[in-house]
């Protein structure tokens, strides 16, 4: 049996693959060729961390024991691109693996931790403390997860809280402890409210905080005030021993993996090179004309970073997809 495929390189590749592990799962002797040529394999550079099972079972980023994580490694001084989405089909943001953060809220929140003035110290000591007691290290990477995920600000905290006590090891109070007044369900969504409903020791740090926000928003930076009074005013909707919104596998792997996706660095930041090598390896070839092709997604490559990982996730996800039906067609062939 023969087969020639003809799209765009990650979703041939990715077919290709597929279809050459299914034929020697069952025995079958198939021949799968590329039409074009190999070198046109736009660059898809980490670092990046992703919940995907098609490409971590064509070997893109997996190691032993962790599943459909796929984590690229790339240059540590460069921000990681995440996703939370399965199969990385959604949204893409980026968090720093050092310096003060990539959202505007997160490089507020680490100046004041670096403020050397006297007030300012007893105030990030006081933000310390309350961090660590969730089992959470404020590191920019859960900063900008904390402020900048693309999923709701409930959604957002949980993520924070998955990932920080999975780098800190620290188990941590449940947040929703904090809430010790009970919910006035009449009342609007409001960050002073959900404050109110603290204890004093919470309380206090807080408004401190919202304070030091508010003066900086005066000052034309309004990133922090506007991120904190989102997530408070949110996250005085729970009830009394309410929790927060489960994580659905995908974001909880990708959660769970941030540790590791920090740590990734080298040059093998190519996310495609691994299909490439998987494909080979298999048998696969290259192929400058042909007179029957399977046609797969063909779009082209976006320039902007972030948008070609979604590109790249979409075209491989749209291609594993499609070899049900490719391997059908090739051992039952339509009349």
């Amino acid at each position: 049996m023969n087969v020639c495929l003809r799209g765009s390189s990650p979703a041939t590749m990715v077919a290709g693959i597929l279809l050459l592990s299914r034929a020697r799962t069952f025995g079958q002797r198939i021949r799968v060729e590329i039409l074009g040529d190999p070198g046109d394999v736009g660059a898809v550079t980490g670092p990046a961390v992703l919940h995907s099972a098609a490409l971590a079972s064509c070997g893109v980023g997996r190691e032993l024991g962790s599943g459909a994580l796929v984590v690229v490694p790339g240059p540590g001084s460069a921000p990681l691109a995440m996703s939370l989405s399965p199969e990385g089909r959604g949204a893409w943001f980026e968090v720093a693996r050092d310096g003060d953060g990539e959202h505007p809220a997160s490089r507020a929140l680490m100046q004041l931790l670096r403020d050397v003035r006297p007030e300012k110290r007893r105030l990030a000591a006081a933000v310390r403390q309350g961090f660590a007691a969730l089992g959470v290290a404020l590191e920019p990477a859960l900063l900008d997860v904390l402020f900048g995920a693309p999923v709701a600000p409930l959604g957002r905290l949980a993520v924070t809280l998955r990932a920080g006590r999975t780098i800190t090891g620290e188990r941590g109070a449940p947040v929703t402890a904090a809430l010790a007044a009970p919910l006035d369900e009449h009342a609007a969504p409001d960050a002073a409210i959900a404050i109110s409903r603290m204890p004093l020791a919470v309380q206090e740090p807080l408004l401190a905080l919202r304070a030091h926000a508010a003066a900086l928003a005066a000052e034309g930076s309004p990133a922090l005030a506007l991120a904190l009074d989102e997530l408070l005013a949110h996250f005085g909707l729970l009830p009394l021993g309410g929790i927060l919104p489960p994580l659905d596998p995908a974001t909880d792997a990708v959660a769970v993996g941030l540790s590791r996706a920090l740590a990734a660095t080298g040059r093998a930041d190519q996310a495609q090179a691994p299909l490439m090598e998987t494909y080979r390896f298999l048998g696969g070839g290259f192929v400058k004309h042909a007179e029957w092709v399977v046609d797969l997604p063909a779009d082209a490559p976006p320039v902007e970073r972030l948008a070609r990982w979604r590109w790249f996730c979409t075209q491989v996800a749209e291609a594993a997809a499609r070899v049900d039906r490719i391997w059908r067609d090739l051992v039952d062939p339509p009349m």
